[in-house]
């Protein structure tokens, strides 16, 4: 009741649910979103949605791995030697009109920290004053074999789920750049799927 009252998530929810650093009013309308995203796929297990927050996962690296082992399932390869591969995309999640090929998926809910997306030149750069989260497009994820994957001009960016970072690792997104990548590192640019809003 002492939570509730004071608009915090009760620490007996919090153990059993997904990490967030919410307040109660926020979190709850989010855990609902979850819900609906789950239960509509649900309803078509057959149908891979277009697109999905990654937000919304409970744990969003096994949907990661998941598209790995169809990835290597198809090109019967060896799942121990693929990685993910993102690649932003033009499009907002109300112009995606068709799911991902070749075994991806389209994602949407990163927020990019320290940094910001060009649209027009597809790369990343220096967020604009006081701007602290830059909300990122529809991100192409696919599986890529380790020794194929890009790695020039491109920023191995650490996507954590809060910003709390640490625990919360989720994967390494792959983002073009013209800047140095010790630039990044020193800044500590980040991809979050939750800020604190």
């Amino acid at each position: 009741m002492n939570s509730i009252f004071l608009g915090r998530v009760p620490s007996s929810w919090a153990d059993l649910a997904y990490p967030s650093l919410r307040p109660l009013a926020t979190w709850s309308s989010n855990l609902i979103a979850r819900l609906t995203q789950i239960e509509s796929w649900v309803e078509n297990p057959g149908d891979i949605p277009k697109v999905l927050n990654l937000a919304y996962f409970f744990n969003p690296q096994s949907f990661l791995t998941a598209i790995m082992q169809v990835t290597a399932q198809r090109n019967n390869s060896e799942l121990d030697k693929l990685t993910i591969q993102t690649a932003p995309t033009r499009k907002t999640v109300e112009q995606t009109d068709s799911a991902a090929r070749f075994g991806g998926a389209y994602v949407y809910g990163l927020y990019l920290e320290g940094a910001r997306w060009n649209w027009n030149a597809m790369i990343m750069e220096e967020s604009l004053p006081r701007e602290m989260f830059f909300q990122m497009p529809v991100i192409s994820c696919h599986a890529v074999p380790v020794d194929r994957m890009e790695k020039n001009g491109v920023y191995s960016c650490p996507v954590f789920k809060t910003l709390s970072r640490g625990p919360t690792f989720v994967f390494f997104a792959t983002l073009r750049s013209k800047l140095p990548t010790a630039k990044w590192v020193l800044g500590g640019v980040v991809m979050v799927l939750e800020t604190d809003e």
